[in-house]
């Protein structure tokens, strides 16, 4: 009898984690969409350059979102990081939408005038 007691209660107490996650459907972070294009990483200094392209439809929200992905996925590895992100198609001769850098404990964005931006078409 206290052979079966103990078996029951050691049951209980494994299993009792999973009653918790019962009723719950597991849940995904959405990442935003983007592309790596490029990485150049220089092991000497600590630090790498990626170039990324988002779609032509993301906000500045999602551009930071998609760098700071980028970064988060490699700051442990290098000590400065700096993300070009580009919208799709890519032009890379050309000027990035945002420069997106890591230094230290923080990012900074500095996005470029070359957002797209709502413009009116005159109908008279």
């Amino acid at each position: 009898m206290k052979r079966t007691w103990i078996l029951a209660l050691t049951l209980t107490i494994a299993l009792l984690p999973l009653a918790g996650c019962a009723g719950s459907a597991p849940t995904r972070a959405e990442s935003p969409p983007f592309t790596i294009i490029s990485e150049l990483s220089d092991p000497a200094s600590h630090s790498a350059t990626i170039l990324i392209t988002v779609p032509k439809s993301a906000t500045p929200t999602d551009i930071k979102a998609a760098a700071e992905s980028v970064i988060a996925a490699r700051r442990d590895r290098f000590a400065r990081i700096t993300v070009k992100s580009f919208s799709e198609p890519a032009d890379l001769n050309g000027v990035p939408l945002a420069v997106s850098k890591f230094e230290g404990a923080s990012v900074d964005h500095v996005f470029n005038s070359s957002l797209p931006s709502t413009q009116r078409i005159p109908t008279h």
